[in-house]
C-alpha cells in the first residue's frame, strides 16, 4: 500500500472534514502481528465507557455522576454538572477507512470497541504486537482530570468523581489484565496537600504513573 502523506489526505476523494459519512465503517481485524520484542506503549489513550461511574460514587453524589445522554438525531454526549461534552470519542478513529478518519465518532458504536472495552483492547494489543500499555484519559476527563474539577459547582463532587475515575482505572481497566497495563492515575488539582495525599494513597494501591499537565 502506498504511503499517504498527512497533507494529501484532504484531497483524496471521499475525505470529509465535518459531515458524517452515510455509513460509518469499522474494518475487519487485521492479521495478528508477530511479537519479536516486548513492546510497551507509553502514550495510549482510553475512551471512558458509559458505565465508568456505576457503583463507584458515594451515595450522596450517585445521581450527579457524569452520564451518557442520547440526543435527537442519534448522537451521544457526556452530561456532568449541567454541562454537555459532545466529544465522547475524541479522535477514536482507529480501524476506520482513511477516507472516514476526519469524522469524529458521536456514538460508542461508531468506535472500535477496544477504545473503551478493556478485553477488546487486549485483543487489539495482541493484533498489534504490543505487550503492555500506559493509558491516559480522553475527552471526558481531560489529560490531567481538569474537565472534572475546574469550574465544577461542588468541589466535593469533583473530588468524588476524580476518585471514582482512579478507582475504575485501577480495578476495571488495569486490574482486569494486570500484566498488560501500567496503572496511571489522574491528580487532584484544587488543593496541593490533598493532591499529594491522593498521589501517595494511589501509589500505595498500585498506581505506577500519573497523568499531569
Amino acid at each position: 500500500m502506498p504511503e499517504i502523506k498527512l497533507e494529501d489526505m484532504e484531497t483524496r476523494e471521499g475525505f470529509m472534514r465535518s459531515r458524517k459519512p452515510e455509513h460509518v465503517t469499522l474494518l475487519p481485524d487485521p492479521p495478528r502481528a508477530p511479537r519479536h520484542l516486548p513492546i510497551i506503549s507509553t502514550d495510549d489513550h482510553l475512551v471512558e465507557p458509559p458505565d465508568m461511574f456505576e457503583g463507584r460514587m458515594p451515595a450522596k453524589y450517585a445521581d450527579q455522576a457524569p452520564r451518557v445522554v442520547d440526543h435527537d438525531g442519534g448522537s451521544q454526549a457526556w452530561l456532568f454538572d449541567g454541562r454537555v461534552n459532545p466529544q465522547i470519542g475524541l479522535a477514536a478513529v482507529a480501524g476506520r477507512p482513511i477516507e472516514e478518519c476526519s469524522y469524529e465518532p458521536v456514538r460508542f458504536d461508531e468506535m472500535r470497541r477496544a477504545t473503551w472495552d478493556v478485553d477488546a483492547r487486549v485483543h487489539d494489543m495482541d493484533l498489534d504486537g504490543v505487550y503492555a500499555s500506559v493509558c491516559f484519559p480522553s475527552a471526558l476527563v481531560g489529560f490531567c482530570g481538569h474537565r472534572l474539577q475546574l469550574g465544577v459547582s461542588d468541589p466535593e463532587l469533583a473530588l468524588a468523581v476524580t476518585r471514582a475515575v482512579n478507582d475504575w482505572h485501577l480495578d476495571a481497566w488495569a486490574g482486569a489484565h494486570p500484566d498488560r497495563f501500567v496503572p496511571c492515575q489522574i491528580p487532584w488539582l484544587l488543593d496541593p496537600e490533598i493532591a499529594a495525599g491522593e498521589v501517595r494513597r494511589n501509589a500505595a494501591r498500585g498506581f505506577k504513573a500519573i497523568s499531569f499537565s
